[in-house]
């Protein structure tokens, strides 16, 4: 109980900091419109404004400055969002809103049976909820943290070069029980293999959890925050900043796990998209 409230002091206490002392630094992410569930819709407009603001759902948003009075404002769509209009709010000198809008997309169905001691990963007893309880504030304030620099820039590189054994979006049946749509891509690997940072970011969680077992997220600014969960070993430590190719950890099977695989996760504006749409292959979202 003690590590997981230190946690939860460290992260509100960055949270916090971030606030006080912002550096904007804008960096510019090369990305496709793809205005679907688990897709990233990019919304273009202009400002002579030296710092806008833009929010979807009352969430901040992702801002990138191209060129001149050219920016452009990324915008994470849930994956159960329903296909319709959808409006995101720009704060420069006045409010505006832009609509754009969202598109009907269909993800397949995938079927996984747990056995033996993996079965409590499909109903957990009262000791195991009781540790997910402590533990959701922790994760859920790692995926909120919003900080105002961008740390990256360019497209990310794949984490691993292992195959993609489960793709994103997949609606999940753990012994024949739904579950949330998969929330990232799954890639093979031996017990051991690095994985690499795609991007440079800042280690705002690492630690053990009960769903994710070894786990890191990354912060890589104005709330693009990236995940690797399943890890054998954890090779950073919380507060350190990374440099795309820099060494995470190793591909494990920790957590809920039938396997060894690396997990990589994507959240902008507090939002699971597809990680392939950073990597610049939205073809295969």
């Amino acid at each position: 109980m003690e590590k997981f409230t230190l946690m939860l002091k460290k992260l509100k206490k960055l949270s916090l900091l971030l606030l006080l002392f912002p550096c904007v630094l804008l960096a510019e992410i090369p990305v496709k419109n793809t205005p679907i569930p688990g897709g990233i819709a990019v919304i273009d407009f202009e400002t002579n404004h030296s710092n806008p603001k833009a929010f979807y759902n009352k969430v901040p948003l992702y801002l990138q400055h191209i060129k001149d009075q050219h920016w452009q404002a990324l915008v994470g769509i849930p994956l159960l969002t329903k296909p319709g209009k959808k409006t995101i709010t720009i704060q420069d000198f006045s409010t505006r809103t832009f609509n754009f809008e969202v598109k009907k997309h269909t993800y397949t169905e995938q079927h996984i049976t747990l056995k033996g001691k993996n079965k409590k990963y499909v109903n957990p007893n009262l000791a195991h909820m009781d540790r997910i309880n402590k533990e959701r504030p922790i994760l859920s304030n790692a995926r909120k943290l919003f900080s105002d620099s961008s740390l990256s820039n360019g497209l990310f590189t794949r984490p691993v070069d292992g195959i993609t054994t489960s793709p994103f979006g997949l609606k999940r049946f753990y012994n024949g029980q739904a579950r949330r749509p998969h929330t990232g891509l799954d890639y093979a690997g031996d017990i051991g293999v690095a994985i690499k940072a795609p991007a440079d970011g800042k280690v705002i969680l690492a630690g053990e959890f009960f769903f994710n077992g070894n786990a890191v997220f990354l912060d890589h600014g104005q709330g693009l925050i990236s995940v690797y969960i399943h890890m054998n070993e954890r090779l950073v430590k919380q507060g350190q900043y990374l440099k795309q190719g820099d060494a995470i950890g190793t591909i494990g099977q920790t957590g809920r796990a039938t396997g060894p695989h690396l997990h990589w996760g994507i959240y902008l504006n507090q939002t699971v998209v597809s990680p392939n749409l950073l990597l610049g292959t939205s073809n295969e979202i």
